[in-house]
């Protein structure tokens, strides 16, 4: 897991420091940087695949430097769990002064008893072993992250399980309308909004068959109706993902069946179908890293609720961990008084993070929220 963020001047995050737990709700006002926190982190995990470049949108371009800040650097560090294993990586980024550039001037990543893995300064790549005897010194691109070129090596497991951990960590706004019903090829990454998500749901089923029955039987509880979900052919390699149901008979007639594509389901549907699968699919029992902007969208508070207990249960069972920023009070009530950091932007416009206020007085922890009353 996830177990601290570091951010320097990136949009209203200067000097931001966020502890996170296994289960961590983000409170705060509109522009107090939640959102800002998860697209650091998309943004990370991007670049940590190996697919985009620093100055890219989804990265780190000029456009994201505080206004208020004089200096033209980034820094952003990541303190993480995998494996049993606690990991440091920290990433500065020096951005040149009127145009969009920007190069990576030290990226650096270290393990358990300060073992350092891997050091990138000002373009130059020393690369450790897991013994922490020194590897191979190479020049490398200054406008990308280093780390994300490293090739899997027998020598290098705890430096590939830290990269394997980023790189399939979701970070999501779901976007209903946004979705495409087919996709011509599997994705094992799900996009920043879910546009992508049938090619995801192709790769995850694919690889864990089993996941697909449990997803099913999940959305079965919330969706009346619900029969199944299948991949149809529509062209040579494209699938397109349907949901078949079941609608009960009249006058003394059978169950009548019929099929709809999953763009011709409402927002709410395609939201919990998008919800449930990032629960079941694409695992074995193992765990998985979520940090979602207001899941609650779209959806009507019976149905986030099994949904939220589900998702808690996962975290505690698993070594999984779920972030989530909402102003839904089903979750403000549910997770904030013992999982709630309320963000906040103070007199410089800088934003802080600070454990949440717990209700008192009969009131409920919405309710405090609702009239300021949380700090």
């Amino acid at each position: 897991m996830l177990e601290r963020v570091y951010i320097e001047n990136y949009k209203c995050l200067v000097d931001f420091d966020l502890r996170l737990k296994d289960t961590t709700l983000l409170l705060g006002a509109n522009g107090s940087g939640k959102t800002a926190i998860l697209d650091v982190l998309y943004g990370l995990r991007k670049l940590l695949a190996g697919e985009v470049k620093i100055t890219d949108p989804v990265a780190f371009p000029s456009s994201t430097l505080t206004r208020r800040q004089t200096h033209q650097h980034q820094e952003f560090r990541l303190q993480a769990r995998v494996g049993g294993e606690s990991f440091h990586y920290s990433l500065r980024v020096e951005h040149a002064a009127d145009i969009d550039d920007a190069r990576v001037v030290r990226e650096k990543l270290v393990g358990e008893d300060r073992t350092v893995l891997f050091d990138c300064e000002m373009g130059e790549v020393r690369l450790f072993r897991d013994d922490g005897s020194a590897g191979p010194v190479f020049r490398t691109d200054w406008s990308e992250s280093a780390l994300a070129r490293v090739v899997p090596q027998p020598a290098n497991t705890r430096l590939t399980s830290f990269l394997n951990a980023i790189r399939d960590t979701v970070v999501c706004t779901i976007r209903p309308h946004g979705i495409h019903a087919e996709a011509a090829r599997g994705n094992p990454r799900l996009s920043r909004y879910a546009d992508n998500f049938v090619g995801w749901y192709r790769s995850a089923v694919l690889e864990y068959p089993g996941s697909a029955h449990s997803h099913v039987e999940a959305l079965r509880a919330v969706m009346e109706g619900l029969d199944g979900l299948r991949l149809r052919q529509v062209g040579a390699d494209t699938r397109e993902l349907r949901l078949r149901f079941i609608s009960p008979g009249i006058r003394g007639q059978g169950n009548k069946h019929y099929e709809l594509r999953l763009d011709e389901l409402s927002d709410g549907q395609r939201a919990l179908v998008i919800l449930y699968g990032l629960l079941h699919l694409g695992r074995d029992g193992g765990g998985i890293w979520l940090f979602l902007d207001e899941p609650d969208n779209f959806v009507a508070l019976p149905e986030i609720q099994p949904w939220l207990m589900a998702l808690v249960e996962l975290c505690e069972d698993t070594a999984s961990q779920a972030v989530l920023c909402s102003h839904h009070p089903e979750l403000i009530d549910y997770l904030g008084p013992t999982h709630g950091q309320v963000l906040r932007r103070n007199t410089s416009g800088a934003t802080t993070a600070q454990p949440i206020r717990t209700a008192t007085g009969g009131l409920k922890l919405s309710e405090l929220v609702a009239r300021g009353w949380d700090s």
